[in-house]
């Protein structure tokens, strides 16, 4: 039988789509949680930014009740980096997961009490501290106006507020990164492509340069590249199968077949559904490992019985003794 390497073509085209930067953080997910002392004391007007950890990087940010407590609504699923200020305490950062269907558990979250100033400069001459370097005022407030404007999704704003801090913070690996989502956020991705390897380079074991290095590579049509910035991210970071699916259906159609199945392979250990065994069982069928396909082509007729392949698997499923 003729396999479908037009639909496959086509659910390429429809799966590496990239979404608008202004709304992709948006979707169901509700989350909450409240924010304590060392000493167990609910901490009010705490600062909490989230952020999606997926393309442009943008989210909401909230403050703290005087109970310490935040909520937000209305987040799409998957990994969100969440940052957390209050003043006289130190900033934390965490990751979480979330899921649009179903609740998520509360975040509970305890800070700090930050360092006493030791006695430094003479008064009026204030030291600000990036990273541990000194760094002069206006670069500080250069960074602030591109914090907020990247909050606010200005995107040309911000990018032009990171790259005059970048003169002074050149090897800033956080701050190179704020430059490749502003351009991102500007849909110009080949120099947000850049900074994000950039940012690798100088902080080899962030995630987020990683990830964003994969989604550009893998949309771009270089699957290779996409799945070897993957391969620098901690597994347990990587909770959606999108982009392991899209990297297999590109090495399906370039007729790579072996490293296509093992990209399918990851994208089911992430999400066993129904398309990505149907896919699998297409490019095992090809590899003339007719056992193994029609295996996956069970399990995807198990999943999606009513599915819109489903006619299809069972045409190929008559095929195979």
């Amino acid at each position: 039988m003729r396999l479908r390497s037009m639909s496959l073509s086509a659910a390429l085209a429809l799966a590496l789509v990239w979404p608008a930067a202004a709304q992709e953080w948006r979707g169901k997910a509700r989350v909450d949680g409240q924010v304590k002392n060392e000493k167990g004391e609910p901490v009010a007007n705490c600062l909490v930014r989230l952020r999606w950890g997926k393309s442009g990087h943008g989210g909401p940010d909230e403050t703290t009740d005087k109970k310490g407590r935040w909520a937000i609504f209305g987040l799409a699923g998957g990994p969100w980096d969440l940052d957390f200020e209050a003043p006289g305490y130190r900033p934390r950062k965490i990751q979480i997961a979330l899921q649009e269907t179903g609740r998520n558990e509360s975040v509970e979250v305890q800070l700090e009490p930050a360092p006493q100033a030791a006695a430094g400069p003479a008064a009026g001459s204030t030291q600000i501290l990036v990273g541990g370097q000194k760094i002069s005022k206006e670069t500080a407030e250069a960074i602030e106006a591109g914090n907020a404007a990247i909050t606010a999704q200005n995107w040309p704003a911000a990018r032009e507020s990171y790259l005059k801090a970048l003169a002074e913070l050149p090897d800033n690996a956080a701050l190179l990164q704020r430059v490749a989502v502003a351009y991102l956020g500007e849909e110009n991705k080949d120099e947000a492509l850049r900074y994000a390897r950039m940012a690798a380079e100088k902080s080899p074991q962030d995630s987020g340069p990683w990830q964003m290095i994969a989604e550009l590579e893998i949309e771009r049509g270089n699957a290779e590249a996409g799945l070897a910035a993957l391969d620098r991210v901690p597994a347990e970071k990587i909770i959606d199968s999108g982009l392991y699916l899209n990297a297999a259906i590109i090495l399906y159609n370039k007729k790579k077949l072996s490293q296509a199945e093992s990209a399918f392979d990851k994208a089911i250990a992430i999400e066993p559904e129904a398309t990505a065994y149907y896919y699998r069982g297409l490019t095992r069928y090809q590899e003339k490992k007719t056992a193994d396909a029609k295996a996956d082509f069970q399990k995807a007729l198990k999943l999606s019985p009513d599915g819109p392949d489903a006619k299809d698997i069972k045409d190929l499923l008559k095929s195979i003794p």
